[in-house]
């Protein structure tokens, strides 16, 4: 059994985990159906995951509305009074 000294956890907790972020959402399979949302976006790993889980929740339910919104083969569905007006 190796034991661990409280050394090596403390050095962990002062080092923060960056990691570059791109998002892309596909909407089908054209490419012009795919949306980058965040694109090598530099994103600091601080605390727990468990303890931000509300605020990345909201951040991932923002994107995804924001994408959606963005494409228009999303738009013509969700909202299809848009269609009726294309039409006049």
């Amino acid at each position: 059994m190796k034991i661990h000294s409280g050394k090596s956890r403390r050095s962990r907790k002062q080092e923060p985990l960056e990691v570059n972020l791109t998002m892309r959402v596909n909407f089908g399979d054209a490419p012009g159906d795919a949306i980058t949302v965040i694109d090598d976006k530099r994103v600091p790993m601080v605390d727990s995951v468990f303890a931000n889980r509300e605020k990345i929740l909201r951040g991932m339910v923002f994107l995804m509305l924001k994408a959606g919104v963005t494409s228009t083969a999303v738009t013509r569905e969700i909202f299809p009074v848009i269609r009726l007006l294309n039409r006049k």
